[in-house]
């Protein structure tokens, strides 16, 4: 009698709060996740250049050196734009795997103490018949 109260109080559990608490707990992977890849802030400063490194223009006038300027700054733009993409890309996918992995775990997750119980069977029936 001990035994089927424990057990119906396991069931309570899993399938009640564990349930609403692995909700949350999904919930708070998929904003770890979003932060983790950081990409709110790289779509937010997505065309500055790449670590910051800028050259300043000259003070006084000097076309070639204006026109290396230019040059330096648009290809450190160019790389931050194709480095900060790869890895908006990269976390948006991650995201993405885990969204679509939940459902299986949930399947898992209401499984679980039927497994348990049919692996114990399957167990003791191995056992007892080899």
């Amino acid at each position: 009698m001990k035994f089927l109260k424990t057990f119906l109080g396991y069931l309570k559990w899993h399938y009640g709060k564990a349930l609403n608490t692995t909700f949350v707990f999904w919930k708070n992977i998929l904003i770890f996740l979003f932060n983790f890849f950081s990409i709110k802030s790289l779509a937010g400063n997505f065309f500055s250049p790449w670590k910051r490194l800028a050259d300043s223009y000259p003070k006084n006038f000097n076309i070639k050196a204006y026109l290396f300027t230019f040059l330096a700054n648009s290809i450190s733009r160019i790389v931050g734009i194709l480095m900060r993409t790869i890895m908006i890309l990269v976390g948006l996918c991650t995201c993405a795997a885990y969204i679509l992995l939940l459902p299986f775990s949930l399947v898992v997750w209401l499984a679980l103490p039927i497994l348990v119980i049919a692996l114990i069977v399957f167990g003791l029936v191995l056992i007892i018949f080899s």
